[in-house]
């Protein structure tokens, strides 16, 4: 434990990082009701801390003081000078580094530094803190309702499942077909490549209108075999359904485009994965075997045993022009009756860039009250980029670029469905409206904002050498809320993942529980990591944190979180510190303590406190670096 900050109570909060404040209601009176301003004030920077009720203003910055310049005010009133006096010489300049101790005055609330010009006095600055130098708290009420959902009782009814991937980042093998039929189908204007003949001549050329009709007569007649598209571009206004053990192809995901409009009908024209062991994409050998799908299209997956290979997705056709995006993600697993599981899925090389709904989004028909579930599913090397634009009159918003929903993200894994065994592998997330990568706590909440089932079930997740960034920076909805890189919540582990300039936290932990962060770092995100709401049992090991606006670790209502080898550079800081404990915009039901924690941090950079150490039965290993 490092002697810098041993003994040290918390700082006045709100007191740091305010510039050059106008002169407060008690102290207009006394010095600067009717008195011209200065013809220069001086740019000094200082923190302030108790320790056994004798008060420390450390010089951090800006231009030195001499003794005669200037007076200190506390509780609005003008301390003797023999109140007080400069360390370590015991006389002036005030310069970077020195001290200005003041004795005889305890439980202070307020703090004034007076600058004595030719022409008058000016108050510096005149940090303040509503609760004195302790952070004391609001009382919790006990009938007051949280946003914390409700423990889960009893065990899942899904079983022990095993991870059944293996540990790599290469794609699965795609699920043999069930016969040696291969059934080749040709756009419109297909010019045969000579240097790439077919075995066999298309059994299909189409006309550029309604192209979904022989694409669907083509995987009926393949009975479970191979159907390939071959280059060029299939402009279709209906649904592609998948059967039972085929294979749908393409050229690559660059060569071969299905542009979907809805022509008038409905805008609800998935590629409908509703049976099992089906191959969207894939490869074959070295060749990438994937398309590229526009305007109204999905890819929407019910059924369990699925791979989607080297996909990509849009919303924007061929001529620039915004459809509506009418499925909950551009990729979509959705478990709804008569299915209760759906298992055995991977992404692979899937990317999503301008959508007007998620990229990713699983989730489950919860009409029924029954709880269901997505196991073993993977995404490795898949990417979401502008995933939500906004709702029809939110500002900044352009016409004809407005989302589905206000919530959008660039992978939402867990809403309403149980949650077990997923890998998230090389993925990235930019510049989604909401999150990059997304989570929620797990509650099932009805329309009167009460407990309609179980909470959900969360096992399992593992993120490996992620990155998001610039998260919630383009949103202007006003009840915006996350804008976070990971917002995460239960058994959740993640190793060298990243985070960038995320408008919130780059890493958000709500009601969280048995979850660690493994060499992660963030880099100028508002927060570093925020953990809040109920969360216990969370961990940090090499861990790093830099340029953060505000704080590196924002932490409340929790207990258990091990902090180790943190390092953080250059945080900007807020409330006196560059991390605070237990505070939450002041609302009483989630500004609770944190307790039974390790705080291991080494801080370059800045001379902030480096914690404020409220809550109980912590540790603190603080250094500057």
């Amino acid at each position: 434990m490092t002697n810098r900050e041993d003994g040290v109570s918390e700082v006045i909060g709100g007191v740091l990082l305010i510039a050059l404040v106008l002169i407060g209601a008690t102290i207009v009176g006394t010095y600067v009701a009717s008195q011209p301003l200065p013809e220069r004030v001086p740019k000094v920077q200082f923190n302030i801390k108790e320790i056994d009720n004798t008060i420390y203003l450390e010089h951090e910055g800006g231009e030195s003081l001499n003794r005669g310049d200037f007076s200190i005010v506390v509780d609005g009133s003008t301390i003797n000078d023999s109140e007080w006096m400069i360390q370590p010489d015991g006389a002036g300049p005030w310069t970077l580094g020195k001290k200005i101790v003041i004795s005889g005055h305890p439980g202070a609330q307020s703090i004034g530094l007076v600058f004595k010009g030719g022409s008058g006095e000016t108050l510096l600055r005149a940090p303040n803190s509503p609760w004195g130098f302790d952070i004391v708290f609001p009382s919790f009420d006990p009938n007051e309702i949280i946003d914390i959902p409700a423990p889960f009782a009893g065990q899942d009814s899904y079983g022990d499942l095993e991870w059944q991937f293996p540990e790599t980042g290469d794609p699965q093998p795609l699920f043999p077909p069930l016969n040696t039929k291969h059934v080749y189908v040709a756009p419109k204007g297909w010019i045969p490549n000579p240097e790439k003949p077919l075995p066999e001549p298309p059994l299909f050329i189409c006309d550029g209108v309604n192209d979904e009709q022989e694409i669907n007569d083509a995987i009926a007649i393949a009975e479970g075999g191979i159907v390939e598209l071959l280059d060029g571009t299939f402009r279709c206004s209906g649904r592609i359904t998948m059967r039972e053990h085929t294979t749908l192809w393409g050229q690559g995901s660059l060569s071969t485009t299905i542009e979907t409009k809805a022509n008038g009908g409905s805008g609800y024209l998935p590629i409908a994965v509703s049976a099992e062991y089906v191959n969207l994409g894939g490869r074959d050998g070295d060749d990438m075997k994937g398309f590229t799908i526009r305007g109204n299209a999905f890819v929407m997956v019910t059924r369990s045993h699925v791979r989607v290979h080297d996909i990509r997705a849009t919303c924007v056709d061929l001529d620039g022009v915004w459809h509506e995006a009418s499925g909950n993600g551009m990729f979509f697993v959705w478990v709804a009756p008569p299915v209760k599981v759906i298992d055995d899925v991977e992404f692979w090389e899937c990317h999503v860039v301008n959508s007007h709904t998620h990229g990713f989004n699983m989730n489950q028909d919860y009409s029924d009250g029954i709880p269901r579930a997505t196991t073993n599913i993977r995404f490795v090397n898949c990417r979401a980029v502008r995933c939500g634009f906004g709702r029809v009159g939110d500002p900044g918003v352009v016409t004809g670029n407005q989302s589905r929903s206000e919530w959008i993200t660039g992978f939402d894994f867990h809403e309403w469905q149980d949650l077990i065994n997923l890998e998230v592998v090389n993925c990235i997330a930019e510049d989604n409206w909401e999150s990059g990568f997304h989570l929620e706590p797990g509650a099932r909440y009805g329309s009167n904002g009460e407990n309609i089932g179980p909470r959900t079930v969360s096992k399992n997740i593992r993120f490996r050498d992620c990155f998001s960034s610039n998260n919630g920076q383009r949103n202007t909805y006003t009840g915006h809320f996350f804008m976070s890189g990971y917002y995460l919540s239960r058994d959740t582990r993640l190793t060298n993942c990243q985070s960038m300039h995320n408008r919130n936290s780059g890493y958000y932990v709500h009601s969280g529980a048995n979850s660690s962060f493994v060499g992660c770092s963030d880099d100028g995100s508002t927060y570093g990591w925020k953990i809040c709401k109920a969360s216990s049992d969370i961990t940090l090991t090499d861990c790093t944190s830099r340029n953060n606006l505000r704080w590196a670790l924002w932490i409340s209502f929790s207990q258990r979180v091990n902090v180790r080898d943190f390092n953080q550079y250059f945080v900007n800081g807020d409330r006196g510190y560059q991390n605070i404990l237990g505070w939450y915009k002041d609302e009483a039901k989630y500004q609770q303590p944190v307790t039974d924690s390790v705080f291991e941090i080494t801080a370059y950079g800045s001379r902030l406190p480096i914690i404020n150490r409220a809550g109980s039965n912590n540790e603190y290993y603080l250094s500057f670096g």
